[in-house]
């Protein structure tokens, strides 16, 4: 198979949204990506084993009596509690890949594999409540200076020691990691599970991993169970053990989702896109109105945003 849509870094292809995506499909031009220099980290203070560990993800999941997320721009979260029942759960995020979040809620929303791990003795206890938001935001200075505190209140009132933040779509993935960026100088560790490496490496959050899946899958491969735990807890132990002081870097997971290697879910994530694309035209007006806004003032946000 010839992978137009993939790049290759140190270690393998990955993929390559717009390359395979935002030109061919959409028609936009790629966005310019912003250079962050490495955050600073809040230290970890006890072991994984010993820690409440908390969930916040970008996929817009919420529960029918709660008020719908707006799909774009909304800077409000909402609370899922731990025991409630996840065939319940709504998505409010509109891009394409939440199709596989439909066929599996664990794949965005990896609450099962959080209680697993709690169960399992590898983490203390999975927090009370989650937070959600839909990641199509591009208010940063919001994002960082006004919502951050709040999620940090709402982890804090639960007792967490770490956060584990979960990017859904392309934008997603750096509104995510301004929001992991400022979360974690307010003093809550946190660990990324990214399915981008490009955003990552432009916004570096803290303790990144990447796993080289599709776009909306950050959780696992749908109804591959004890892949999804298994990638959780890769992505909390590689995280928790990475040294306070080191250089930033993005480390990548050691699954595929395909057992043979076949990256043919490539395709597949164009197909989503441009199927979407012909029937409603949403999802190019809605890239288009993702604007550079962090390009060229990285430096000067940081210091005003304290991330």
């Amino acid at each position: 198979m010839k992978m137009l849509q993939s790049k290759t870094d140190a270690v393998g292809p990955v993929f390559d949204f717009d390359a395979a995506v935002a030109g061919p499909v959409l028609g936009i031009p790629p966005l310019e990506m912003p250079e962050f220099d490495a955050p600073e980290l809040t230290p970890l203070t006890v072991p994984l084993e010993e820690a409440t560990v908390g969930l916040l993800v970008t996929c817009g999941a919420y529960y029918p009596d709660q008020k719908r997320l707006g799909e774009r721009s909304d800077l409000s979260y909402r609370l899922l509690p731990r025991d409630r029942d996840l065939s319940d759960v709504l998505f409010a995020h509109m891009t394409p890949i939440r199709a596989f979040a439909l066929a599996d809620a664990n794949v965005a929303y990896p609450r099962d594999s959080m209680l697993d791990l709690e169960r399992d003795g590898v983490i203390k206890r999975y927090a009370d409540n989650a937070v959600s938001m839909v990641g199509s935001i591009t208010q940063y200075d919001e994002l960082a200076t006004e919502v951050a505190p709040k999620i940090v209140d709402e982890f804090r009132s639960m007792g967490a020691d770490l956060l584990l933040v979960l990017p859904f779509c392309p934008q997603c993935h750096v509104a995510a990691g301004v929001l992991a960026r400022a979360i974690e100088r307010r003093g809550l560790p946190t660990v990324s599970l990214t399915t981008l490496s490009k955003q990552a490496e432009a916004v570096k959050p803290p303790r990144a991993t990447f796993l080289d899946f599709p776009l909306g899958c950050p959780g696992g491969r749908p109804r591959e169970h004890d892949q999804q735990r298994a990638i959780i807890r890769a992505a909390l132990e590689a995280g928790s053990a990475m040294a306070y002081d080191a250089e930033w870097t993005l480390q990548r997971l050691p699954f595929q989702w395909s057992t043979d290697g076949d990256r043919n879910w490539e395709g597949l994530v164009t197909d989503l896109y441009r199927i979407d694309n012909e029937i409603r035209g949403s999802v190019k007006s809605n890239m288009s109105a993702h604007g550079d806004q962090l390009k060229g003032q990285e430096k000067e946000f940081t210091i005003r945003c304290a991330c």
